[in-house]
C-alpha cells in the first residue's frame, strides 16, 4: 500500500496489495470530476471490494481541462484496461424527469427547463435511475466529454444525482421515519433529496456562498413542503466532523439533524486505509457502481 497526504487538500493515493495488474479487465474503474480535482477508485466486483483509490486535488479554470489531460496521460491506473469505466461529473446542471414523460429525442428541451444549454459547450447525456423510475438528463462540458471518450474506448457517463438518489432510496428502506431529508454538501452548491414513505419526493440543488445561504434554503424547503421538524430526519452527506460549522448551525434549528453514516454497498480491502473523511466527501464516487 502506498499513501500520500493527510487530507483532501493533498494527494491521496492508496493501492491494496491484492491489486493485480494482470486482471484489470475484470475490475471496474470509477472516476469523479469536480471543482476540487479528480478522484478515482478501482472495484473488484468478484469480491465486491475496492482495491485502489486516489484523489488529486486541483483547480482548473481552463477551457481545455489541461490538468485533467495531464492526469489521463501520466496516471498509470488510468491507462489500464478495465471491464467497465464509469465517469461521474459533479455538477448541479441536471434535470430529473419521470420515466413516463421521458423522450430521448427531447433531451435538450427537458434540460432547458432548468438550465441554459449551448451545444457548442456541452454534450447532453441521460441515465435512468431505476429505483426512482426517473431519468437524469445532464450536461458534460464538450471538451471534457471528448477527452475521456478518447482515453477510454468504452465508458459510461453519470452525474452525481444518480448514485446519491439510489443511495438515499436504498437507505430509506431500512428507516422507520416517514420523511427523510438528505443534504449533500459540495463546494458551491448543495443537493436536497426528500424521501417520503420510502419514495422520492424532491430532488433539487441550491447555490450557496455562506452558512446563512445554506440555512435559508434548507428552512425554506421545510416551509414550502410543510415538513415537520420533529418528524423529519435530516441526514447530511459530504462532511464527517460534528464540529463542522454547517452541521452545528443547522442543528440549532433542526434537532433531528445528523451526519449520515457511510454506506456499506461495497467493502474495502484491509490494506486500503481510506479515511472516513474521504469516504464521506467522495461517497457518490464510492457508490457509483450501484448505478451499473
Amino acid at each position: 500500500m502506498q499513501v500520500t497526504g493527510n487530507s483532501t487538500m493533498t494527494n491521496t493515493y492508496v493501492i491494496d496489495t491484492s491489486f493485480d495488474e494482470s486482471i484489470t479487465t475484470s475490475y471496474f474503474l470509477s472516476i469523479r470530476s469536480a471543482s476540487d480535482g479528480l478522484s478515482f477508485c478501482v472495484l473488484d466486483p468478484v469480491i465486491n471490494c475496492y482495491v485502489a483509490y486516489a484523489h488529486i486535488p486541483f483547480k482548473d479554470l481552463s477551457n481545455d481541462n489541461i490538468k485533467t489531460q495531464e492526469l489521463l496521460i501520466k496516471e498509470k491506473l488510468l491507462n489500464m484496461p478495465y471491464k467497465k469505466v464509469l465517469f461521474m461529473i459533479e455538477s448541479s446542471k441536471s434535470t430529473l424527469v419521470p420515466s413516463a414523460l421521458y423522450d430521448p429525442s427531447k433531451k435538450e428541451k427537458i434540460f432547458s427547463l432548468n438550465h441554459e444549454y449551448s451545444e457548442n459547450e456541452h454534450i447532453l447525456c441521460a441515465h435512468k435511475i431505476k429505483m426512482a423510475d426517473a431519468w437524469n438528463v445532464f450536461s458534460v462540458p464538450k471538451f471534457l466529454y471528448h477527452l475521456v471518450k478518447n482515453q477510454f474506448e468504452y465508458i459510461s457517463f453519470y452525474q452525481h444525482y444518480s448514485p446519491f438518489i439510489e443511495t438515499c432510496l436504498l437507505s430509506a428502506q431500512n428507516k422507520k421515519s416517514t420523511s427523510i431529508l438528505n443534504i449533500d454538501l459540495h463546494d458551491h452548491f448543495f443537493d436536497i433529496v426528500l424521501m417520503e414513505s420510502r419514495s422520492l419526493k424532491l430532488c433539487n440543488s441550491f447555490q450557496y456562498s455562506n452558512i446563512n445561504d445554506f440555512i435559508y434554503f434548507v428552512l425554506f424547503t421545510f416551509e414550502q413542503l410543510k415538513l415537520s421538524p420533529d418528524d423529519t430526519l435530516i441526514n447530511i452527506y459530504g462532511i464527517h466532523d460534528r464540529q463542522n460549522s454547517y452541521y452545528q448551525a443547522l442543528k440549532q434549528y433542526l434537532r433531528q439533524t445528523k451526519i449520515a453514516d457511510t454506506t456499506n454497498h461495497f467493502e474495502y480491502k484491509d490494506g486500503l486505509k481510506i479515511k472516513e473523511s474521504h469516504k464521506q466527501e467522495h461517497h457518490n464516487l464510492f457508490n457509483l457502481a450501484i448505478c451499473v
